[in-house]
């Protein structure tokens, strides 16, 4: 990861989970850096400038109410968006 990458990422994380900032309408839930799959191929990821954050339960870990993107991506697209909208919120917000 390159310099500017690694600035990116960590105000990406800074800003906190995406997909809590939908659900409540605030940012700063400590999350996971999540590689967008929108568009990629089979098993790649996009690069480090198409990330957001999102806590665990929203990233892997379904529970308390909440639809993890690696645990249902259709329920939690639906939920909160597709990941090219999650990306644009973020990238607007940062």
């Amino acid at each position: 990861m390159k310099k500017a990458e690694r600035e990116h990422v960590n105000k990406v994380a800074e800003l906190g989970c995406v997909a809590c900032y939908v659900q409540a309408g605030v940012w700063g839930t400590p999350g996971e850096i999540h590689h967008i799959r929108e568009g990629q191929g089979m098993a790649q990821r996009a690069g480090w400038k198409q990330v957001i954050c999102l806590c665990t339960n929203h990233h892997r870990n379904s529970g308390n109410g909440k639809l993890a993107i690696h645990a249902g991506k259709l329920s939690f697209t639906n939920a909160y968006g597709t990941e090219s909208e999650l990306l644009d919120l973020t990238l607007n917000s940062i």
